[in-house]
């Protein structure tokens, strides 16, 4: 026996604008564009390790690991 499937959604679909949809349009028209090659990749990568160091001498203060001349650590 045969199984019929009715399906009740409409065929077009209208989409709805807003305002700040129109006003961010631009900034999402280059969606999907790669630029060739490693592009700024590298200087991500700098910048990450740089962040990482500077998260270790947080830590290191935080911990006492390091001690710094005339800074007082009372918390």
């Amino acid at each position: 026996m045969a199984t019929q499937i009715i399906d009740d959604t409409p065929k077009t679909k209208k989409k709805k604008k807003s305002g700040i949809g129109d006003i961010l349009k631009p900034l999402n028209s280059e969606y999907g564009k790669v630029a060739p090659g490693w592009g700024t990749t590298p200087l991500m990568g700098i910048m990450m390790a740089l962040f990482a160091v500077f998260l270790v001498v947080i830590l290191e203060l935080y911990n006492s690991s390091v001690l710094l001349d005339g800074v007082s650590v009372s918390w």
